[in-house]
């Protein structure tokens, strides 16, 4: 079968695009965005072509976008927007060219232009949860003609540097009095998880369809945010399990989402009355959760 009609051609879009399409897959394969320098400086390294700004490498990342559609037509099979990964250094978020593949993907009315900073993030984490676990990045690359990129993907961040799972020590009583103190209070301030005053008071224990429940959901039109909250009395096993929790919280915020055909926007936070460990912090950057640390004499 041909290649896709979008990476055919002498034009230096077309032919970064077929250079940058494997080493975009590489670090896709090994779980990491790449940013628009990292992209221009493997191109370099390798002797693919010359330095260029990074705001013309938007041009091969929507040349690549529309490949990955052409080839959706053809296998009658959803493929995630891989240019979703390309991001830039400052603030780790695709320009905003991607929203057109963002809008494809999820088949929503609406695209992304027009939400909040948070919420395109949201979008954003979530479909690039999708590229990096799609297992057909090789068979992409067949289709292409394109061989794999075999080279080193580093990573700042060490396993050292960052607290395990935990799966016991955590307290198994039943609700304390602070926790409950912390929830009512987080449910009638949203202003601690960074929404409007005039946001509506948040919903206690709100109940998803897997029947888990959260803390604390801000439910309004234009935001969606669940909440988990640990109170001074948490140890830091509690503390990790909590990072944890938000992230299901998250999940299944933005599953609900999906199953209303909306862009999964849903973002969820840990509130804690401590202030977390460097390695549970550290936990809790690499898992995209938020931690929002309240004085007890707020609460």
């Amino acid at each position: 079968m041909p290649i896709p009609q979008s990476l055919v051609g002498d034009t230096w879009t077309a032919i970064t695009a077929r250079n940058a399409l494997p080493i975009v897959v590489r670090w896709a394969q090994q779980g990491q965005p790449i940013t628009y320098g990292q992209l221009d400086a493997e191109i370099v390294k390798h002797g693919l072509g010359h330095h260029v700004m990074a705001v013309q490498y938007g041009y091969p990342a929507g040349a690549i976008g529309n490949a990955l559609i052409e080839l959706e037509k053809r296998w009658n099979k959803r493929i995630p927007p891989l240019n979703a990964i390309i991001v830039n250094a400052k603030d780790r978020l695709p320009g905003k060219g991607v929203n057109y593949y963002l809008k494809h993907y999820f088949k929503v009315k609406k695209g992304t232009n027009s939400i909040s900073p948070r919420q395109r993030r949201a979008v954003v984490e979530e479909i690039q949860a999708d590229v990096f676990a799609f297992k057909h990045w090789d068979r992409v690359l067949r289709e292409c003609e394109l061989k794999p990129f075999v080279s080193y993907v580093a990573t700042d961040v060490q396993k050292d540097q960052i607290a395990s799972p935990k799966r016991s020590g955590w307290s198994t009583e039943p609700e304390s009095q602070e926790h409950r103190k912390l929830k009512e209070y987080v449910a009638k301030n949203p202003t601690v998880v960074g929404l409007p005053r005039n946001t509506a008071i948040g919903r206690i224990e709100y109940l998803f369809a897997s029947a888990d429940s959260a803390d604390v959901v801000f439910t309004n039109p234009k935001q969606l945010v669940g909440v988990e909250v640990k109170s001074r009395i948490s140890n830091d096993a509690d503390l990790n399990r909590g990072i944890f929790q938000a992230v299901k919280y998250q999940a299944l915020l933005r599953a609900e989402q999906r199953a209303q055909l909306q862009a999964p926007t849903a973002t969820a936070v840990l509130v804690s009355e401590r202030s977390l460990p460097p390695k549970l912090q550290k936990l809790a950057s690499v898992l995209g959760i938020e931690v929002i640390v309240v004085r007890a004499t707020d609460a």
